[in-house]
């Protein structure tokens, strides 16, 4: 489990709203797979180098993909987050992907992009995150990206402070930021052997789906 520990005075100074648990957040600006207006709402907190993030969207995520985000039956929203050394490169690669168009973002593009950096992270321990390499990812996940924009906003460090308030979120509503991370309807899913056991994820949900239905 890969932890931060931020001081207060950052999470005072970056973290913009606070989230009680069972509260719905408002993911309207995070990239977000199924029906944005279901009941249920699931929201992940990830990180790009973290190898316990990749094993949960390896591992448990296409379920979760094939069960409920395919038959909107929830909303899935990532929150990219940074706080290993040299991960900053690529979790503002995700987002420039994210808003490619900048009219109108693009969360097909975000997922496939992040799914493939997923599938071929290199470890944890490596200085792999850069320009480069993350164009070269970009290239193989998908056709559709720009690279020139790729480069162009990576370079200007577009969106690290949106990421850098995504991760004092995180550590606030935490008490210290822990990916993979997840909420059903604002309600923290316990992880188990590091990562995110699919089960209980899908036990959350399904519970709140009930009780949806049940009202």
């Amino acid at each position: 489990m890969k932890t931060l520990f931020l001081s207060l005075f950052a999470v005072v100074a970056n973290v913009m709203c606070h989230i009680n648990a069972a509260e719905m957040m408002d993911i309207s600006s995070y990239p977000t797979l199924g029906d944005p207006k279901s009941p249920v709402q699931v929201v992940a907190f990830l990180e790009p180098k973290c190898p316990d993030s990749k094993k949960y969207n390896n591992e448990s995520f296409p379920k979760l993909q094939s069960e409920f985000i395919n038959t909107n039956k929830i909303s899935y929203s990532v929150i990219v987050t940074s706080f290993i050394p040299q991960s900053m490169p690529a979790a503002i690669a995700l987002l420039c992907v994210y808003h490619q168009d900048a009219n109108k973002p693009n969360a097909i593009l975000f997922f496939k992009y992040l799914n493939y950096i997923y599938q071929n992270q290199p470890s944890e321990r490596d200085n792999w995150a850069t320009i480069e390499a993350m164009q070269k990812f970009a290239a193989k996940a998908s056709s559709d990206i720009d690279q020139n924009k790729l480069k162009a906003c990576i370079e200007k460090g577009a969106f690290e402070a949106e990421i850098k308030k995504n991760t004092a979120l995180g550590d606030k509503m935490m008490g210290h930021l822990s990916t993979p991370t997840i909420y059903v309807n604002g309600v923290k899913i316990e992880n188990s052997d590091d990562t995110i056991n699919f089960d209980n994820l899908k036990n959350a949900i399904q519970k709140e789906l009930d009780s949806k239905k049940s009202k």
